[in-house]
Order: structure tokens, then C-alpha cells, then sequence
């Protein structure tokens, strides 16, 4: 299937300012393949394209003060996200990769070893592998609202236990968590997704079983059709969109997410006159 994805955004920098920005899907990834992007951004001193210990994209600005702003396209082929198979297994501790292991761990805002004893009591301890991690998004799902302005930036997963609301980032904080406590490696992942209600940058849990890392998505009952990655890690501390090293007030943000036809995704290609990831 084809997806086309667009994000813009409008800031007041209060000073020259360092940031980084992470928006852009890696060009091929497990289950995507960007077919076309574009980056533009108001003039800056200074621009670097650069990846990260995960292999995420990032770009490094140096922005004068004043405005600043980003505008992203890209047409992407992706496999259509798929529900966890009820057959996918654990894999036990000493056979997990190394580079698996950080994703058992607590973290910033994925305290899970503050859950343990919550789902030991929750979820018992005789589901394994598929079985589990599907009980968790289920729970997560029908016991946490989607409500905004309930939670901010600072906010961990053991709170949003406690008050029982959040959004997408949330959501994911606590199905990460919750599965890192039952044993089962999970990660944060940012990035775009076809038919949100109120569209925006999406975040949602992986897994890792029977050797792969599976999408879990606990803000829908249903499974999401097209999940395109930006960028994963521990939490959303490893994977912020746009991290400042001064303040700065948002103006304006829009995110666009539709799936389009091979004929579309064609003509696009007919009419695209921008290089990759142009500046």
C-alpha cells in the first residue's frame, strides 16, 4: 500500500537556537520504503543530516532567532500493519540479542519496575508470548480515556496508571511499560498513521517476539491499517520530535496522513522536481 504523509510546523525562536528535528521515516525500514521526500525549512546558519545509535533520522539546526519553520512530504510504500499473531512466543533473556536488551530495561518515563507487582496481580503470570501483550493492549485500551490536556511532557507511565487518562504518547508509555514488567521487550515508536480521528504525529508500542519486533497500537480496539515509523527508542525522551536548547512558542502545526493509490504515487512521481530531503 502507499501512504502520503505531510507535517509542517511554525515556531518563535526567543534566540539562536540549536534544535533537533525528527520527522523523517528512515529511507528503507522493516516493513517501508520511501519512495520520495522533501524537507524544506526556513533559512538557518547551519544544517546536518545525521542518525542516531538506533539508526533514527535526525537533522541538526543552528536557527537565528525569530521564525523558524519545517515543511515535510514523502509518498511511502509500506506493508499494511497487521495484528500479532496468537502464536508469537517469548523468547527467553540469555537468547535475546544485544541490542534487544536495553528495551527490557526501565526508563525515563517507562518506570516498569515500578509495575511489576500490578501485573503480576492484573495478568497473572501463566499467559505467555501473544497471549500477554494482547491482554495488556486490551486493558490499556478499556481502562485508559483518550483525553487531552491530562497529562504534559513530564508525565510517566506509572501516572497515567494512576489517572487513568492520556493521549497516543501515554498509551504507549504504559503498553511499553506494562510489558517490560511482564517480561516481554518492548520499545516507543513515533511516527505517522492513515485515519486518526484528529491527525497528528502518532506514537504506539513494538514487541519482540519470535524473533521480531510487532506494532502494538492500545489508542484503537482495531487494528491501525498504515503505521509508517519515524523514529524508536526506550521512550519518547530517545525519539522527540523537536528537541530546542532555548524556548520557543509554537505558532502553527499540521499533520496530514492519507493512503493513496500506485496511480497517484506514480503521477507524484511524474510531477516530483525536489531531491531527497532537500534544505
Amino acid at each position: 500500500m502507499f501512504v502520503s504523509v505531510s507535517a509542517t510546523a511554525d515556531y518563535d525562536l526567543s534566540a539562536e537556537t540549536f534544535l533537533l528535528l525528527m520527522i523523517e521515516p528512515r529511507l528503507q525500514g522493516e516493513t517501508h520504503h520511501v519512495l520520495r521526500e522533501s524537507l524544506r525549512t526556513s533559512p538557518v546558519q547551519f544544517a546536518h543530516l545525521d542518525t542516531d545509535g538506533c539508526g533514527n533520522l535526525f537533522r541538526r539546526f543552528l536557527a537565528p532567532r525569530g521564525f523558524f519553520c519545517f515543511d515535510f512530504s514523502a509518498v511511502v510504500e509500506t506493508q499494511e500493519n497487521a495484528p500479532l499473531s496468537a502464536n508469537a512466543r517469548e523468547t527467553l533473556p540469555q537468547n535475546l540479542p544485544a541490542d534487544v536488551l536495553p528495551f527490557t530495561l526501565p526508563s525515563r518515563y517507562c518506570a516498569s519496575d515500578k509495575l511489576t507487582a500490578f501485573v503480576g496481580s492484573e495478568f497473572g503470570t501463566r499467559t505467555t508470548g501473544a497471549a500477554k501483550v494482547n491482554a495488556i493492549a486490551d486493558w490499556v485500551n478499556t481502562k485508559i480515556r483518550y483525553e487531552y490536556n491530562t497529562t504534559d511532557a513530564t508525565t510517566g507511565a506509572d501516572e497515567v496508571l494512576i489517572k487513568r487518562a492520556g493521549v497516543c504518547r501515554d498509551f504507549a508509555h504504559l503498553v511499553v511499560s506494562l510489558c517490560r514488567a511482564a517480561s516481554v521487550p518492548a520499545r516507543y515508536v513515533s511516527g505517522y498513521c492513515a485515519h486518526l480521528e484528529y491527525p497528528d504525529f502518532h506514537a504506539w508500542a513494538q514487541v519482540y517476539l519470535d524473533g521480531a519486533w510487532h506494532n502494538v497500537d492500545a489508542t484503537s480496539p482495531n487494528t491501525r491499517r498504515a503505521l509508517v515509523p519515524i523514529a524508536h527508542g526506550r521512550d519518547a525522551a530517545d525519539v522527540s520530535l523537536l528537541t530546542l536548547w532555548n524556548p520557543a512558542r509554537v505558532r502553527e502545526q499540521s499533520v496530514t496522513v492519507r493512503e493513496i493509490s500506485r496511480s497517484e504515487a506514480n503521477d507524484d512521481a511524474d510531477n516530483e522536481t525536489e531531491s531527497p530531503a532537500t534544505l
